[in-house]
This record gives C-alpha cells, structure tokens and sequence, in this order.
C-alpha cells in the first residue's frame, strides 16, 4: 500500500523553548545576493507541545546566541523518525519571503548525547524532501550543520511564492539543544560563530533593493536612480528623494523632491563623484508617517579609464633587469603611484648617439586622453641626468602609418629621490592610436647617451561599447523551459559619444568580424529579443556611430556566448512524497500513470513506502524514476505515461534528438521503448542493454520520426514481449539540438 508521509528536511539540530513572540510581526527576509532568514530559536512564534514532549527554553550551556536555546524534553532517548508532524513537538517561525527557489538550511546546535542527533525541519508543515543531518559524535560544542546523513547531500527548503511562510521545526530525538536557524539562497555561504544578526521583523516600511547598488563605482553619469518601495507607500507622492554630493546634507534631509515613481533620473552628472542618496516613503491620509530611509551612495565614471593591456619595445636596453616593460609593469610604484629610485624598477637605454626610442602597443584602438609619465629616476638621476628631455611623439592605428603628436615635448626632469609623483602629462586631444612612439632627442644630462623612464600611463575616453550582457565568453545562457522558452535581449554600456549603435550578430564568427553580416541600428543600449537554438555560439559586436565626430565610427569588440544545451522534459527532482490531500502533492506515480490497477498493464512507477522515487541509482540530481515490469499475469505490455498540461514544441530552439537515461537490472528481459503521442519508438540499441547495471543514453532523432512534434502531449515508456520482466530506472529525459557524447 502507498502510504501517507508528509517530507520534511530533518536536519541535526537542536531545540527547547524560550520567549515566544507569538502576535509579533514576521520576520523579514533579506533581499541582498545571499537571502539570508536569521532568527534564535527561542525568538518562535509558536510552541506546540506533543506527546509528552516539548520544546523548552534554557540558558545553561555557554556559548549560545541571544539569550538562551531551546532544547526538546524529556531527553529519554526516544524520538520520532516518522509521524512528526502530528507526534512531535514543534516550533514556528512566521517570515515574509522576497525570494523564490531553494533555500539552504542551516542549524546552530549543541548535541549532548550519543542518541539526539537530529531534528526535522519543514516549510509550511510538509515540504517537498526529506532530510535527516547529523552532526558527527557529540563533543560539546555549539555546531552549524548543513549536512544530511547517509551522505544524500544538503539540507535545503523549496520556496515556491514571495510572501508568508512558515518554517517549521519539529523534535527527531529528543535531548538536542537548538541555537539558531539561517536560510539562505546561496550555496556558498557558511555561518560561522554566532551567525548573522536576527532578521527583522514587521513590514518593510522603508525603501530597499537601491540600484545602483550602495557603494557602487564607475557609474554612468545618466544614471536612474531606482529602489523597492516600502509596503505602505501611496501611489502619489510617496517618495522624498534626496541627493548631494555632501553626505550631511542627504542625512539631515537637506531639500527633497517629491516622485511618484520609485525611480528617479537627476539629470546628468559629474564625473569622479561620489553622490550620497536617500529615499524617504510617506504614507498617504490620515497620518502622513514618513519612514526615513537609509543613505545610500554610489561614485560615478571618471572621464577616463587607464589603458591596461599595453606591451612596451624599445630600441635598446642596457641590462636585461632594465628592460622597456619596467615603465608599464608598476614596478617602483606604491600604492598612492610614488615611485621608487631603485634602477631595477626602471628602463634604461645602451648607448645611443643618435638617441632612443620607446613603443607602446595597446590591445586595440582607443580614443587617447593622456599619458602621465613618471622620468627616469635613479639616484645619479641629479648629475648624469638620463631622463627624456626634449621627445617627439608618434602614433598610429595600424603600427605602420605614423602622425607626429604636436611638436617636440619636453618631459620634466626626475628628483631622482623615493616618493616621486609623475610630473609629465601630455594631452593626446583625442586621437585614436593603437601605437604610441616616444622618441628622445635629447636627455636632461647631456653627458651620455643614454636616455631611460620609469614609469608611462596612457588613459583613454571611452568610446567603443563595452561590458555586454551577456558577458563576453558566457556559456548556459538561459533561453527558458520548454513549457517556457524565453527570447533573449543583448545589453551593452554605450560608447560615451554614441549617437546610435550598428549591430552585427550571428552564428557565423567570421562574418561578423568582416562586417559581412547585415548591421541592425539601434538608439538604444540593447538587441532584441532574439530567439535563439539550443547550445549554440552566437557573435556579436557593437560599432558605435556619430556623424558629427571624428572619426564617425568606432568599431567594438568581437564578443560571443552560447546557450543552454538542453531542455529538461523531466529530470524528476520535482516529485515529493506529501500526501495528496495536500495541494503540494507530487508524487511520482500521480505523474508518471502505470498499471496500478489496470490488469492488462504490467508496470508500476515508484516505490510502495516513501521515498517513491529512487534516491541512490541516479543520473543527475538526487532522484530518478523507477519502473518495475511484469507482462505476466493477462498483463500484455508494461507502460507508464506522463500527460503535459499544456502540449509542448519539442522543434523550439532547434531541437532535434530527444534523450533519455535507463539503468537496467541484472537478468531484465524485454524490448524498451518510448512513445511519443501515441507513435511508439523501439530501442535501436543492444537490446541487452536493458539488463546492464550502469547508465545507458538513448538518443532519438526526432525528424525521422514524421511526427507532428509542435504541440506533443504524451510521453510514455514501456517495455514490450511476452512475459518479459524486470525493473529499470529513468533519469533526466531532454531534448537537444544535437545529441552529446555518451
């Protein structure tokens, strides 16, 4: 019989009782990268005492957070591994959820015997899987756990909707002392000592979420200023927005501007800035309550940014530790660009009667603004005088055709002392280069012929489109589910003086480098949407355009990603055990329908006792679908079947191979096949395979199938002949556009 069982993540905690904060607001979500729900285990919002025992709150084991623990009593080494939820006592946590998908669960907890080990821990009463974590021997400390027994992975929670849930924690034996519960939505985050602060309770009243991020850099100057709005902000008029370079000014509320919107555009801003900010929400009639809101700040773009990929040639070097890449490697420099009078930090010339010459190359062209130019800075810098006196400057685009900046410059001479600041700034006004040649014609000595440098910084306006969306390189870029393809919009940060931007994209690398691609023009900092195939490379650049400069067009970068390749038709990590008078019921075998009462169908799906789906003969993930077999008994075939809700495009995306994972059983006996709406498709593999206990991919090509695969509602799987039987496993059944590699 298929019995009842509500899931639960069990973990190895421990819990008691304390305060209770019963009728107190919910506690509140974090909403930053990592989601974090912090609360001490005695700060619940209910207590539920069940069958003798109870959760009770103590503050006899130092080490605790907060002011004590809870502890589930009588410690009489009994426990409850099942019928928790209506056996054990439990303790609630009321929170409010602005984040949805998995949660990791972590539990603070001190273990005082060797029989409490562990506790169960659920959302909303039953939740989606069943966890059982141990902390190790009891050594009599406080612990964070995360681990489940039996080596089955992570304690995590599903959230399903933004909003209020309840965690729950219930008694698995008793004794365990319980300290602290945090969830959180990154993988990598570890709490360590006492864990993060206690999460807040009560609506969110305030502004939150500020984009750009608090302490954000290098943002554009044509910034939207954008924020969460508290709970009870009216439509009109219920944000103050304050802004200013003075920080006291945004504190003290110093002026204000009325929105309606929770976003804002100041205008355009200075560059290298540091703006502060704060949004203040006021409530509508009757009260007008105003709950003043965080200062938040940001600094915005410099007017140009330090060329950083730059390779240095020089007509000669003296020594091999004196070399032209000193005057572009930082060397002799500190952390406020002082330099040092050490000769190995610098480049220096052999001799050179006719005078030296040093080159720059960068990666590409880039539109010029300076170059700061720290001279040579030896000790004998004072009476021999090496450093570049009177230099002419070249440049080029193509390390060929050379334009002479100007005319002769003279760079200052160097203290040939430590702390030296650079004191040459030559303005390039713009040029595009790709080459840079400083000539010297003379040096500051005037006694050798030998000339050198220490250090030379290029800065430049940035023109070109830059930082794209998704980022350069990007593999598995998301284009959705099956049930829920998504078309894809490209984004860039625009070239500075862009007035529109040519496009080129396509799958064809070369054509887009050549420009042989048709451009698409666009006023505004994206492309799209777009829709894409599965698990293909598109390229793409940007070539910013405007008339009314010189030149017109500054040609982008070649950036490329590639998408998902595949789309999950079930990878059966959505199927749970709760019961089915509960509305978050999954079970495997109320999806997959078998033979279960239908004499002429031999197979059965799942398992008789939870867990239904197998949790160790796995592909991927942590469950797979098992399938017993018997065409025995009047029973003719053995099939189980899944019905899509909503018929399914298994051509989006380019899809072509429909694949599936078994795993047989030693002595399986049988043809295997799948059926696609009703057209049944036979295993074209070693029919033996069936029978061989390890992972076998099965590739079908679906176009050779002749099937109308537009709109495909059943899939089913089964396994033919006369009298054949045994049992085979399931797993991650996708589509792809082109089959991978066994």
């Amino acid at each position: 019989m298929r019995q009842k069982l509500i899931l639960l993540i069990s973990f190895v905690l421990m819990l008691s009782l304390i305060l209770s904060v019963a009728n107190a607001a919910p506690l509140r979500q974090d909403p930053g990268p990592d989601g974090i729900v912090s609360v001490e285990a005695e700060h619940f919002d209910k207590n539920t005492t069940q069958d003798s025992y109870e959760w009770r709150f103590l503050a006899d084991m130092p080490g605790f957070s907060g002011t004590g623990y809870m502890r589930n009593l009588p410690d009489d080494g009994g426990g409850r591994h099942s019928d928790y939820v209506e056996g054990s006592p439990r303790l609630d946590f009321e929170t409010n959820f602005v984040k949805t998908g998995t949660h990791y669960v972590w539990v603070r907890g001190y273990r005082f015997g060797s029989n409490d080990e562990c506790v169960h821990c659920g959302l909303d009463g039953p939740v989606s899987t069943s966890h059982h974590v141990k902390t190790g021997d009891p050594d009599f400390t406080w612990k964070w756990t995360n681990t489940r027994t039996g080596g089955l992975g992570r304690a995590t929670v599903e959230v399903n909707s933004t909003g209020l849930h309840t965690i729950n924690v219930w008694m698995c034996e008793a004794g365990w002392g319980f300290d602290k519960i945090v969830l959180t939505t990154n993988p990598d985050y570890i709490p360590t000592n006492e864990g993060p602060p206690e999460s807040l309770r009560g609506a969110r009243t305030k502004a939150f979420n500020a984009a750009p991020a608090d302490g954000a850099t290098d943002v554009t100057r044509d910034v939207v200023l954008s924020w969460a709005p508290g709970e009870f902000t009216p439509p009109t008029n219920g944000h103050k927005i304050y802004l200013s370079e003075n920080f006291n000014n945004v504190n003290n509320g110093v002026g204000g501007i009325a929105n309606d919107a929770n976003s804002y555009t100041p205008g355009r801003l200075n560059f290298s800035v540091t703006y502060y900010w704060r949004v203040d929400e006021v409530n509508g009639p009757p009260d007008y309550t105003v709950y003043k809101g965080d200062v938040w700040s940001f600094t915005t773009e410099p007017f140009a940014y330090q060329v950083e990929n730059v390779t240095a040639t020089a007509s000669s070097a003296s020594q091999a530790k004196m070399g032209p890449e000193n005057t572009i490697n930082d060397s002799g420099l500190d952390d406020n660009d002082l330099h040092s009078n050490k000769e190995k930090d610098m480049w220096l010339s052999s001799p050179e009667p006719l005078g030296a010459w040093i080159e720059y190359e960068f990666d590409k062209v880039y539109k010029l603004h300076q170059m700061w130019v720290w001279n040579s800075n030896q000790t004998v810098e004072s009476f021999l005088g090496f450093g570049f006196k009177d230099v002419t400057i070249d440049y080029s685009t193509n390390g060929t055709d050379y334009t002479t900046l100007g005319t002769t410059h003279q760079f200052a001479r160097a203290p040939g002392a430590t702390g030296y600041a650079h004191n040459t700034t030559i303005d390039f006004t713009g040029v595009g280069a790709k080459y840079v040649r400083l000539t010297a014609n003379s040096n500051w000595g005037g006694i050798m012929t030998q000339y050198g440098l220490s250090e030379v910084r290029f800065f430049y306006i940035p023109v070109q489109a830059r930082e794209p969306r998704p980022a350069d390189g990007k593999t598995d870029v998301s284009i959705g589910t099956i049930d829920m393809p998504i078309d894809v919009t490209l984004g860039f940060r625009a070239g500075r003086e862009a007035a529109k931007h040519n496009v080129y994209f396509s799958a064809d690398q070369q054509a887009v480098i050549d420009g042989t691609v048709p451009a698409t023009t666009v006023t505004k900092a994206s492309y799209g949407p777009l829709s894409l195939d599965l698990s293909k490379t598109y390229y793409w650049r940007v070539d910013e355009v405007n008339e009314a400069k010189t030149p017109t067009t500054w040609q982008g970068d070649l950036w490329d990603f590639t998408t998902q390749e595949y789309f999950v038709i079930d990878d059966f990590e959505s199927y749970n055990d709760i019961d089915t008078i509960y509305p978050e019921s999954n079970r495997i075998f109320n999806v997959w329908l078998d033979g279960y009462g239908i004499p002429a169908n031999g197979s059965i799906v799942g398992y008789e006792n939870p867990p239904f789906a197998e949790q160790t003969i796995i592909h991927g993930g942590r469950q797979s679908m098992p399938l017993a077999y018997s065409n025995t008994a009047g029973a003719a075939y053995s099939e189980a079947e899944r019905n899509f809700t909503v018929g399914q495009n298994w051509t989006k995306a380019g899809s072509q191979t429909l694949v599936l994972f078994f795993y047989g059983t030693a002595g399986n006996t049988g043809q295997l096949y799948v059926k696609i709406d009703g057209s049944k498709v036979a295993y074209n593999g070693d029919p033996a395979d069936i029978a061989k206990t390890q992972w076998k991919q099965w590739n079908i090509a679906l176009p050779s199938l002749g099937l109308n695969l537009r709109n495909v509602t059943k899939l089913g799987i089964g396994i033919d002949g006369n009298n054949a039987s045994g049992k085979l496993y399931f797993d991650d059944i996708r589509l792809y556009r082109s089959a991978p590699v066994p």
